[in-house]
């Protein structure tokens, strides 16, 4: 009987552990998301989060440290959101895409304005553009076949350009246009550049 009541204790005390770490990191995202880097505290994180600084510390280290953590977390999330299976074509990529965007579309342009200011934000948006190379390459591959050489490295920068979080921004936040047509659009691009097919 002990042996159960010690078991059903640890396992409260993990599922306990993994609610406050969650916690934590959405307390991180909030405050990283919409604030710079050097103005974000783990006072404040601890108290949005309901916990003390001590246990923040604890859990994840440093400032840089729970933003390393907290880059892994949304980084595998933002990479399943974009995944649609290759066979299901551009339109349900783009769709995700545009999905992701407006889901995530202000942070990570909060962060790309702080880049060139803070590592561990530099270091994250040099993934999220790795992330986005390898999307167009997987799901535009259609556009790149059949080309070689400059005309190939032209038409693969061209590709990233008309899908670019900033191509979404300035449709959708400067233009005001809605999400639907700022869908439209980039697709609009995709088959000029494939000779308007």
């Amino acid at each position: 009987m002990k042996d159960k009541t010690r078991s059903y204790q640890k396992k409260a005390r993990a599922e306990s552990e993994k609610e406050t770490g969650e916690a934590i990191l959405d307390a991180a995202l909030k405050a990283f998301s919409n604030e710079l880097f050097d103005r974000v505290t783990l006072q404040q994180i601890a108290s949005d989060s309901g916990v003390t600084v001590q246990t923040v510390i604890r859990r994840f280290g440093s400032k840089e440290e729970l933003f390393e953590h907290l880059a892994n977390r949304e980084g595998k999330r933002i990479i399943a959101d974009r995944e649609v299976p290759e066979d299901e074509g551009i339109s349900a990529a783009l769709a995700a895409l545009v999905k992701h965007y407006e889901r995530d579309g202000d942070m990570m342009i909060n962060f790309i304005c702080q880049e060139q200011h803070f590592e561990p934000i530099r270091k994250i948006v040099e993934r999220g553009r790795e992330v986005h190379r390898k999307w167009v390459k997987t799901h535009c591959r259609n556009l790149l076949s059949g080309i070689n050489g400059k005309e190939k490295e032209r038409i693969f920068h061209a590709t990233i350009t008309a899908t670019d979080l900033y191509t979404w921004k300035l449709l959708r936040r400067d233009y005001g246009l809605e999400s639907n047509e700022v869908l439209e659009i980039m697709q609009k691009i995709l088959n000029g550049l494939n000779g308007g097919k």
